[in-house]
């Protein structure tokens, strides 16, 4: 009678057992573990603490909201041997690239092909020195749409000569100012920077004798070169450094996260959308 009731009692915890069964504890199904994405995130050192805080809070809703797993390294100069390493040791099927600065490294990685995964690099600020044309294609690369940017320049100078107001142009010989802005006749305006060390002895020359309001330096300017500019007096602009961009570091960082998740990552270049670059004006 006793070896009965001991027998029902196991029978009976037996069923509970098996009524329970995962109950409460969360099991993630096998096909979700094999769509389980990494991530190898890379961000520049001269990343603003806006950007870094979006990127931080993007990498945590991507691990609990997708299961992405992932490794991030910030404040870098360049891609160094810390990131060589973590390449080399692990598999990622995503590695961001944030922050102009890093380009120059990034390319030299990539090319050694150390790791098989997509890469994505991603322009942290406008492109002063061009930085941004020697991403090699292999890898996406977003970018502020160089056609809006010379289209708000060339707004800016047109509505300046609309004014009447005379203009000192400082160039160099492979960037020659448009005819429409400095006809001809009009090229003693003109100063080239390159081949001419007595640039500034021509400038102030030029700027006393036509009363110049305005000195426009047309191709990159170095700060001591600006400021030697603004002693003779006129209103001194570089447009090839005069624009600033506000981008949307958590709408870019939605947008890649949609591009893992659906599988549309592609290479080469891809401009910010109006969501992504929320402002670009002259500063």
């Amino acid at each position: 009678m006793i070896i009965k009731r001991f027998m029902l009692v196991i029978l009976l915890l037996s069923f509970i057992v098996s009524g329970c069964g995962n109950r409460g504890i969360p099991v993630i199904k096998q096909e979700l573990l094999n769509k389980k994405l990494s991530v190898l995130m890379l961000s520049s050192v001269n990343l603003s603490d806006t950007a870094k805080q979006s990127v931080g809070n993007a990498l945590q809703k991507w691990r609990e909201a997708n299961l992405i797993a992932y490794d991030w390294i910030n404040d870098l100069s360049a891609l160094d041997d810390r990131v060589l390493t973590k390449l080399k040791a692990s598999s990622y099927d995503y590695i961001y690239v944030i922050g102009n600065d890093l380009f120059p490294s990034a390319n030299g990685v990539i090319q050694q092909g150390v790791n098989s995964g997509k890469w994505t690099l991603l322009q942290s600020q406008l492109d002063v020195n061009g930085s941004a044309s020697t991403v090699i294609d292999q890898a996406a690369f977003l970018q502020i749409d160089s056609q809006q940017i010379e289209n708000l320049k060339n707004k800016w100078i047109e509505d300046l000569l609309a004014q009447n107001v005379t203009v000192e142009w400082v160039t160099r010989s492979d960037r020659p100012i448009p005819s429409a802005w400095a006809p001809s006749e009009e090229a003693d305006h003109i100063v080239l920077l390159d081949n001419n060390e007595q640039w500034f002895q021509q400038l102030s020359f030029q700027t006393r004798q036509h009363f110049a309001k305005w000195i426009i330096f047309y191709s990159p300017a170095t700060e001591a070169q600006l400021q030697r500019a603004k002693t003779l007096g006129a209103s001194v602009m570089d447009v090839s450094n005069s624009l600033s961009a506000e981008l949307n570091w958590t709408q870019i960082l939605d947008d890649r996260l949609l591009a893992m998740t659906s599988n549309s990552w592609q290479k080469g270049p891809i401009n910010y959308n109006e969501k992504e670059l929320t402002e670009l004006k002259m500063k």
